[in-house]
């Protein structure tokens, strides 16, 4: 628990005068069946006894803390960070396996190619991708409502809900910030001439339908889940936030299959900031819109310029010093951000609801 006093401000003090406690002086309980009277004790005739509180924190937490309550236990942490990495994977086998099924009907791709290793993004095996990890952030849901006794609330932010004024405001800065970002990119790499045939209506219909909830579902399992369930297992607002992120962006960048240096770096980078963005607001919706804005705008130059397999390409000798660009561009976006909140005064803290 965090070094917070633990009693709650004095508005919410129970009344605790010797006629409200019961079997205190000048206490009057209620005669039996009516409501409010302590139900008989199983096994002692006549006799009751108060039912047991539910435990609950009763100090704010912080993002990373917040599945350490009373009902915390290490395995479940652990527990969590296996359960969603083995959906990750089934789900990306399955439905990349039916993917390219589909496109060996379609003529997509042929049993030749396939037997050479030769594997093309196609906009099916794009779909697949992304709902394979929408897939796996449903399991992330189900594991913090049931695993973690949480309300889904409380999965969004620490406020117990989706802070739409907030993605509203934090929107006004991202968005602009990432298309002067792309067109920069654009300017200097002149990636080629805008070609928009049938592939790339395709591509760019996956993308601007599904590539938003993608990138949403990436962060709802690495910084949603995984980074409270491994921040669950120790103790405090800073050891929690570090031992949280240091799991969460390792995972996320081994999630990726990138085998060159300079790439790994960067989804290093990506995940700490977004770490950093979350736990200093509070809440997932700014990490989010900065992933979907980041996945969106950059996928739509690589369908509309027929690179989308360049794209994707992450073994070794594709990256380069040139990824420091990009990393400082998401640590800037990240430090925006978090002086916009903290100039609006975000709730970054919050006492974990008890649930059933």
């Amino acid at each position: 628990m965090t070094s917070h006093p633990p009693r709650r401000p004095a508005p919410w003090q129970p009344d605790v005068s010797p006629a409200n406690v019961p079997g205190g002086p000048g206490h009057l309980a209620p005669p039996a069946g009516w409501p409010g009277a302590p139900a008989p004790f199983p096994g002692r005739p006549g006799g009751a006894v108060p039912p047991a509180a539910r435990p609950t924190a009763t100090a704010p937490l912080t993002h990373a803390e917040f599945y350490r309550t009373p009902r915390n236990r290490w395995w479940k942490g652990l527990l969590s960070i296996l359960v969603l990495g083995a959906a990750i994977a089934l789900f990306s086998i399955a439905l990349s396996l039916l993917g390219t099924l589909v496109d060996l009907l379609l003529g997509s791709t042929t049993l030749e190619e396939l037997g050479r290793g030769q594997i093309t993004l196609t906009p099916v095996l794009l779909l697949a991708t992304n709902l394979s990890l929408i897939a796996s952030a449903a399991v992330a849901v189900l594991l913090h409502r049931y695993l973690h006794r949480q309300p889904v609330g409380t999965l969004h932010s620490v406020a117990g809900r989706f802070r739409w004024d907030w993605l509203g405001r934090a929107s006004v800065v991202v968005v602009p910030l990432f298309v002067a970002y792309v067109a920069v990119i654009v300017l200097v790499e002149t990636p080629g001439p805008v070609v928009l045939d049938a592939t790339a209506w395709a591509f760019l219909a996956i993308v601007l339908l599904t590539t938003p909830l993608q990138a949403a579902s990436e962060e709802y399992i690495f910084r949603g889940v995984i980074q409270r369930a491994a921040g669950s297992w120790v103790s405090g607002a800073v050891p929690s936030f570090v031992l949280g992120t240091l799991v969460s962006a390792v995972l996320f960048s081994l999630a990726h299959f990138a085998t060159d240096g300079w790439l790994i770096a960067y989804y290093l980078v990506f995940g700490i900031a977004m770490s950093l963005l979350t736990q200093l607001t509070g809440g997932l919706e700014a990490a989010s819109l900065v992933h979907a804005a980041n996945n969106v705008l950059l996928f739509l130059v690589s369908a509309t310029t027929g690179q989308m397999s360049e794209g994707m390409d992450r073994s070794a000798g594709v990256g380069g010093p040139f990824m420091l660009a990009p990393m400082l561009v998401i640590a800037a976006v990240a430090a925006v951000l978090i002086l916009l909140a903290r100039r609006r005064g975000l709730q970054r803290r919050a006492v974990p609801p008890a649930t059933a």
